[in-house]
This record gives C-alpha cells, sequence and structure tokens, in this order.
C-alpha cells in the first residue's frame, strides 16, 4: 500500500489509542465530501470503508483507495463504459478533489434483494447468472478480480434503486476490486500467477493459480453459500451439480488451467439451464391451469 493510503486510523484524542469503531479526522474532513455534504458516522471495514447513517436515505459506503493497488484505474476503466448487463460495475464516483475516494450507494446483501420470500429455482438461476456473467464481461477485458466472495456481490432492492441513480432494482453488482489486475493475455492463454491474500482459501493449500480460473472458482464458492440461503429442497440437486463443475478438480496448474471451465462457458451453459427451468415451469402452469 502506498504510504498515502489505508488504514486511516482513528485515534483517541486524549490516549492516542486506535479507537476501531470511530471515523478517523481526515476523512471527516476531507474536502470533496465536504462539497457534497456527506457526513460518514461508522465503519464498515475500519480503516478502510465507512458508511454514511442508516437513518437517512440515500445511504452511501466511502472507500479509501489505496493508489498502490490498480482499484482506482480499474473503476475508472469500467464505470467509462456503458452501465447496463453484463456490464455488473457498481455505479459510483471517484472523487477529485484530496487522497481519492470512492462514493458508493450503500447496497444489500444478495439474498436480500427481493425481500423475504424464498426464491423459485428460475430467479435463483437468474441471480447465478447474474455473477456469472458479470465476471465473464471482466475477464473479456483481461481483468481479473482475484477476491471475489459473497461479501463482494451486493444486490439492490426498490429502496436503493429508487435513491441512487443508475442503479437497477433486482441487478448484483460486484464490488471491491483492491486485488484485481489487469492481464496482458486472456481466459485459456494466461498462465499461473501468485495469488494475493484472498478471502477464500485455495484448495490444497496452493499459491499459484489461473487467475480466470481462480474467479470462477471463487464465484462456485458464492453460488453455494447463496443456495444455502435462498434454494429450496427441490433445487438443489441441479444447483450443487452446477457449483461442483464450477469448482472443477484441482490439479494445481502452473500453465494454462484445465481444471474448471471459463466464465464464458458457466455463462453459455446456465443460461441453458435456466431456459429448460422456464420452459418446464411454463408446462406445469398450463397443466395445473
Amino acid at each position: 500500500m502506498s504510504s498515502d493510503g489505508p488504514p486511516w486510523d482513528f485515534r483517541d484524542p486524549h490516549t492516542g489509542e486506535i479507537r476501531l469503531l470511530g471515523v478517523p479526522e481526515r476523512l471527516q474532513s476531507h474536502p470533496d465530501l465536504r462539497q457534497r455534504g456527506l457526513v460518514v458516522t461508522h465503519p464498515l471495514k475500519p480503516g478502510f470503508v465507512y458508511a454514511t447513517s442508516h437513518r437517512q436515505q440515500p445511504q452511501y459506503a466511502v472507500k479509501i483507495l489505496d493508489l498502490a493497488t490498480e482499484e482506482l484505474a480499474i473503476y475508472q476503466r469500467l464505470l467509462e463504459l456503458d452501465p447496463a448487463s453484463p456490464n455488473h460495475t457498481l455505479p459510483c464516483q471517484v472523487t477529485q478533489l484530496g487522497h481519492p475516494l470512492l462514493i458508493m450507494p450503500r447496497l444489500l446483501e444478495v439474498y436480500a434483494m427481493f425481500g423475504t420470500a424464498q426464491w423459485t429455482l428460475y430467479e435463483l438461476l437468474s441471480v447465478f447468472l447474474q455473477i456469472v456473467e458479470g465476471v465473464e464481461f471482466l475477464h473479456r477485458l483481461h481483468i481479473a478480480h482475484l477476491d471475489l466472495c459473497f461479501d463482494n456481490v451486493v444486490g439492490a432492492g426498490a429502496t436503493e434503486a429508487q435513491y441512487h441513480r443508475g442503479v437497477v432494482h433486482g441487478k448484483v453488482y460486484i464490488i471491491d476490486f483492491g486485488s484485481a489486475r489487469t492481464l496482458q493475455l486472456g481466459p485459456g492463454k494466461q498462465r499461473a500467477i501468485v495469488l494475493p491474500p484472498t478471502q477464500i482459501r485455495p484448495p490444497n493449500g496452493l499459491k499459484h493459480f489461473d487467475p480466470y480460473s481462480w474467479d470462477v472458482f471463487c464465484v462456485a464458492h458464492i453460488l453455494q453459500v447463496l443456495v444455502e440461503f435462498e434454494g429450496s429442497d427441490d433445487s438443489k440437486w441441479i444447483t450443487h451439480r452446477y457449483i461442483r463443475w464450477l469448482m472443477g478438480s484441482e490439479r494445481g496448474c502452473t500453465g494454462i488451467c484445465r481444471c474448471r471451465p471459463t466464465a464464458r462457458k458457466a455463462r453459455q451453459v446456465l443460461a441453458f439451464i435456466r431456459t429448460v427451468v422456464y420452459v418446464l415451469d411454463l408446462c406445469k402452469w398450463s397443466v395445473s391451469g
């Protein structure tokens, strides 16, 4: 990380001790936040990400960007593109005054997008498809996220779409590009790299991974969490088979990985499965009607 970058700590003015629940003075007095009238009240990730009050709408999250990473450059590139799907970049703004900050709409955990009702298999597969197509979109741009996990995908409910321009109700967004890399070669050509620290533990203690294949492996773990939250017993057999296919059979490839499908292949197969489920549901409705 750069000497100017995070973590920005809040220190007790009397003892000088670091207080994890405080907001650093440097962030409170940041010129761009003051100009926008944004007041952050508490940390989401102390030293790195803070949020405005949950009692007021719209709610924002503010991330202190580390200029030693590619995150700023990647966001600047992604935000210039058409925001419509398959682009699943969260609409956000990079500050222009002072140290760069990322000001983001504060959205929901994915499973909370549609309220408390259990999802149908078709709805579950549709959310799967959004995540996979978002990763495929990044890979087409030769961007590997490298730290995909359940916390780094968020969803927009009706309230969030109402208060935040450009946010779409029911859409899934990929966040946190602090570990991401832009690569010279695309999927099927890129060789293994040394993985950065990740929230999902690599299998078999491996330290080298095809970066695109690693993203697909991490997507499988995200989908597994979603199935536990939202999958009915009737849906789990097909979703579990798909997830096992994504996880693959790791062989510790040091070159181009063939242990699991590419994000493009994963999206194509999932789109076909979802279409079959849709047709079968139509048949059931026709018979019952």
